[in-house]
C-alpha cells in the first residue's frame, strides 16, 4: 500500500474535530488494512512502537533539519528560518520539497512498509557514524516524498502529528472495525489493551478471533502493563469512608516499578514502561536471592536511602540512577535502594489482575524472604479505625515518606486507571505566588505556546519545577 493512501487518511483526520468521525475514518482504514494491520494501527496516530518498546529514534530536530536540507538542496539557514516562522518542521518539510532546487531522477514511490521499517530501523544505529546513517535514511525517504508526504514523515519523526487521535480513539475504532462497536465491544477492547499495552495484538485478535479471543488475552511476562493509579482523598477519614475492607500502606517517595521474573531472568520496568534493568543490577541480584523461585510479576516502590542517615533520598536526586547508563556500580553505592513490594500481578502462569487484592497480597507474602535485606513488604496496616490509620499516617511522614495509600482489599487490578480502588492521602502543600521570568517557544501543535520556565522570582533555588500552562504569542 502506498504511503500516500495513509497521508490521505491523515488529511481527513486533520480536517475534522469530531471524535466520532475520526473513529469512523480509522475504523475503515483498519478494516481494509489486510496484512498491514499491525503497522497501520500504530502509524495511524503517528506511532512506530508500542508503549513499552524503545521509541527513541535518536533523531534530534537539528538532524531532521539536516535531512530536509540534504533532500531538497535548500540550505540549513533557510530551513531554520522557515521553522522559526511556523513552529512546525512538518510544514517546513512540505514547503522545502515543494520548492526544492534539485530534480530527483528515478525517484521511487513511498510505500507504508518501507516508511515503517526505515523509521523503526533508526534505533539500531550505534557508535561512530550513527547520526550520519540516520540522516541518510531520512534523506532517502524525503527524496522520494511529495510535499504532503514529507509533512507527515517529519511529523512522525519528531512526534508531533497534531491529529487529535489518542488511545481511546484507537480503542473505539478497533471495536467498530472488527466487533459491533457497542459499549460491550469497547469494554472488551479496553480490557484486552489493559493487559497487553499493544494495539497490534489487540487489533489482530479482534479481527481474527473476535470477543472470545480478546477475553483470552492475559498479562504476560516481559510485556509490561500500566500502573493502576490512585485518586486523591482529602484526609484519612474520607479515604476510609470510601473504601471497603481497607488496606493501608506507606506512599513512598520513589520509583514505581514492575519486576518481571522468569527463573534467573529478571527485568525491571518503570511506571512509564521503560526497561531500566541495566541501571539496577542490585535489584536483579536481590530478586534472584530474596524472592522464591518461579515466574512472577511483582509491583513495588523502589526507594533510595542515605547510607549514613537511613533517611529516604528525594526522588529527584535518586532519579539520576534511572537516567544514567554509565558509572552504574558507583551510583548503586551512592544510592542504595530498598524494594518495597506491594502487589503480585502474575505467578507461575496465572494472571492475577482480576483476582481481589486480598488474594494477590496473600500470594505475594509467600514469595518474600523474611530475612531479605533489599526486598521487603511495603509497610502496611489493615484497619478501618481513623485513629489507628492517623497514627500510621504520622509514622509514614516522620519516616520521610509522602503519605498513605488506602486500597480496597476486594478490588481487582485495573491498569492505567483511576477507578477508586486506591486512594492517596498526602499533606496539602501551601500555594505559592510566582512570576515566570523566562520561557521558550514550544514546537509542533503547541508552537504558539511558551513553556519550560527556567527561573522564578522570589526563589533563590528551585529543586523541581513543572509547567502547568503556557502563554500564547498574543
Amino acid at each position: 500500500m502506498e504511503y500516500g493512501h495513509l497521508v490521505a487518511v491523515y488529511d481527513r483526520l486533520d480536517e475534522t474535530a469530531s471524535t466520532i468521525e475520526k473513529t469512523e475514518i480509522i475504523a475503515d482504514t483498519l478494516k481494509n488494512a489486510g496484512e498491514l494491520l499491525p503497522v497501520l494501527v500504530l502509524l495511524v496516530r503517528g506511532r512506530l512502537f508500542t508503549t513499552w518498546e524503545n521509541d527513541d529514534l535518536g533523531v534530534s530536530s537539528s538532524l531532521t533539519v539536516q535531512a530536509i536540507a540534504n533532500s531538497t538542496g535548500i540550505d540549513d539557514e533557510q530551513i531554520e528560518s522557515w521553522w522559526r516562522e511556523t513552529g512546525d518542521l512538518g510544514d517546513v518539510a512540505a514547503k522545502a520539497v515543494e520548492t526544492r532546487s534539485q530534480t530527483i531522477l528515478l525517484s521511487d514511490t513511498l510505500d507504508i512498509r518501507r516508511v515503517y521499517d526505515t523509521l523503526r530501523g533508526l534505533t539500531k544505529y550505534e557508535g561512530v557514524g550513527s547520526q550520519d546513517r540516520r540522516v541518510d535514511d531520512i534523506t532517502e525517504l524525503l527524496a522520494d516524498a511529495d510535499p504532503n508526504e514529507a509533512r507527515y514523515l517529519v511529523r512522525t519523526i519528531v512526534g508531533a502529528m497534531r491529529l487529535g487521535v489518542g488511545e481511546g480513539t484507537i480503542r473505539d475504532a478497533i471495536a467498530t472495525a472488527f466487533l459491533d462497536g457497542s459499549t460491550e465491544a469497547v469494554e472488551a477492547v479496553e480490557r484486552a489493551y489493559e493487559v497487553t499495552n499493544d494495539f497490534r495484538t489487540v487489533s489482530k485478535t479482534a479481527r481474527n478471533q473476535g470477543r472470545d479471543g480478546l477475553d483470552d488475552l492475559k498479562v504476560e511476562l516481559f510485556r509490561p502493563v500500566k500502573a493502576m493509579l490512585a485518586q486523591k482523598a482529602e484526609n484519612v477519614a474520607d479515604a476510609l469512608d470510601a473504601t471497603e475492607r481497607p488496606l493501608v500502606e506507606y506512599k513512598y517517595d520513589g520509583m514505581r516499578t514492575k519486576i518481571h521474573v522468569r527463573g534467573d531472568d529478571v527485568r525491571v520496568f518503570t511506571r512509564r514502561l521503560e526497561d531500566v534493568t541495566t541501571q539496577f543490577p542490585d535489584i536483579v541480584a536481590a530478586t534472584n536471592k530474596e524472592l522464591s523461585p518461579g515466574d512472577s510479576i511483582v509491583e513495588a516502590e523502589v526507594v533510595a536511602y542515605d547510607p549514613e542517615t537511613s533517611r529516604p533520598i528525594p526522588f529527584q536526586e535518586f532519579s539520576k540512577r534511572i537516567k544514567r547508563k554509565n558509572d552504574i556500580e558507583k551510583l548503586a553505592t551512592k544510592f542504595p535502594v530498598t524494594v518495597h513490594v506491594f502487589d503480585l500481578l502474575y505467578h507461575n502462569g496465572d494472571s492475577l489482575v482480576n483476582r481481589p487484592l486480598s488474594e494477590r497480597v496473600d500470594r505475594l507474602e509467600q514469595l518474600i524472604n523474611s530475612d531479605g535485606e533489599t526486598i521487603r513488604r511495603a509497610e502496611h496496616l489493615q484497619s478501618a479505625s481513623v485513629d489507628e490509620v492517623e497514627s500510621f499516617y504520622g509514622e509514614a511522614l516522620k519516616s520521610g515518606q509522602e503519605g498513605l495509600i488506602v486500597k480496597n482489599m476486594n478490588a481487582r487490578y485495573q491498569p492505567g486507571s483511576r477507578v477508586g480502588y486506591m486512594l492517596k492521602v498526602k499533606p496539602t502543600m501551601e500555594p505559592l505566588d510566582l512570576v515566570i521570568v523566562r520561557a521558550k517557544w514550544s514546537e509542533g501543535r503547541k508552537s504558539d505556546w511558551q513553556g519550560a520556565c527556567d527561573s522564578l522570582v522570589g526563589m533563590t533555588s528551585v529543586r523541581n519545577c513543572e509547567r502547568l500552562g503556557g502563554c500564547s504569542r498574543d
